[in-house]
């Protein structure tokens, strides 16, 4: 067991499964996981889900996580995007090299709190507008990782963004590869 611990920061209107799938897998490669409410501690996905958070983003620092998870969905992502702390703690956190990912649209998010620039993104397909702004290197690969920004392109490839950011923090390939194949049966 290791002691590495991601934050989720969920806004109401978060996308559920891009918030679910990365906490499920990391959990089963024993890291602890911290949903973060941003408002409140009961957050309302964007299909009517509600999960309870751990904790306020008020509570938080970057100094409680190794990484930092923004799943996207509409509105959750422009709640976090015209959060104050949120991008203060993105901004805190890319500062103190702890991983910040984002999901779907929520790629926008490390734009406005300035740790994406130059950086290798991907995102929903809508985002692909970043790549015409000046210092942003739009992919729209599935997932893309670029020094400590991990970004993907929607709730589709949630357990590759799982993954990919189980490797930035050196997780072992074994134990990715080993939840992946007791996850993932295919018959």
């Amino acid at each position: 067991m290791n002691s590495l611990s991601v934050c989720i920061l969920l806004a109401d209107g978060f996308e559920e499964a891009e918030a679910i799938i990365p906490a499920d897998l990391l959990k089963r490669l024993g890291v602890k996981i911290i949903f973060a409410g941003v408002n409140s501690i009961d957050v309302r996905g964007t299909h009517n889900f509600h999960i309870k958070a751990d904790n306020l983003i008020d509570n938080i620092s970057s100094n409680d996580f190794d990484a930092l998870i923004l799943p996207g969905g509409l509105p959750g992502t422009i709640n976090l995007r015209n959060s104050e702390k949120v991008i203060n703690l993105v901004k805190h956190a890319y500062q103190n090299g702890k991983i910040c990912a984002a999901i779907c649209a929520a790629p926008i998010v490390l734009r406005d709190a300035g740790v994406a620039t130059d950086k290798h993104i991907t995102g929903y397909p809508n985002c692909e507008k970043l790549s015409y702004e000046p210092n942003f290197k739009f992919t729209g690969n599935s997932v893309e990782r670029d020094g400590s920004i991990i970004t993907a392109k929607g709730m589709g490839k949630a357990n590759e963004f799982a993954f990919e950011i189980a490797r930035a923090l050196n997780i072992s390939k074994e134990d990715i590869l080993s939840v992946a194949k007791n996850t993932f049966i295919y018959e």
